[in-house]
């Protein structure tokens, strides 16, 4: 960071991890026409203090209301502010003004996938059903299993299908599609898409 700035990072994603594909290329290390040219790809915006974060010991996966930032102290903050341009400003190339982002929204995990209470999906059906079964109110021969959104080992869900076949192209194109028009539902004054821009480096 001190030799090129807060400099916006990318990294082209294996298809091997899983099939998403963009619409448009986006990523040149390819011969052409292959699915390896519309691979996925991960930004990185750097903020203030990239190398500081939540140490391990304080990761609390259940938490909603995480405070990266309160990790990073003034002087940290100072010498090193990230590339977020101020006041919304167009990136000018500074060290400290590379990139601008505006929020246009979100969309939840858990209502994409269809689960409504994830507490309950994850943690209680189990023992609900396991209760139940023990006071005779379900037959005999009901199987309780711990639901899970994916198993990596049998590519596949229990208690949900919407991340099944995660290296299936058809598949992951149909999931995007449901994430697009999620956000279009919630968003209708904002474009369903926009063109990814291209890692090139």
């Amino acid at each position: 960071y001190h030799q090129y700035g807060f400099v916006v990072g990318c990294q082209v994603q294996p298809l091997e991890v899983a099939a998403y594909l963009g619409r448009h290329q986006t990523n040149w290390q390819c011969m052409a026409g292959e699915d390896k040219c519309r691979a996925p790809i991960w930004y990185s915006l750097p903020g203030p203090c990239p190398a500081k974060g939540i140490p391990n010991g304080e990761i609390d996966p259940d938490s909603t209301n995480v405070d990266v930032d309160k990790y990073k102290t003034p002087e940290c903050k100072q010498r090193m502010p990230g590339g977020l341009c101020k006041a919304g400003g167009e990136p000018s190339g500074a060290p400290d003004c590379t990139y601008t982002y505006e929020d246009a929204g979100e969309i939840l995990l858990d209502e994409l996938v269809g689960i409504e209470d994830y507490e309950h999906f994850w943690k209680t059906s189990y023992t609900e059903c396991a209760d139940k079964k023990a006071e005779h109110k379900l037959p005999a021969d009901t199987v309780c299993r711990h639901n899970k959104e994916y198993d990596a080992r049998t590519d596949r869900g229990v208690g949900t299908d919407f991340w099944n076949g995660k290296l299936d192209k058809e598949k992951c194109a149909d999931r995007l599609g449901k994430a697009r028009k999620l956000f279009k539902r919630k968003y209708p004054q904002f474009p369903e898409h926009l063109e990814e821009p291209p890692c090139e480096f």
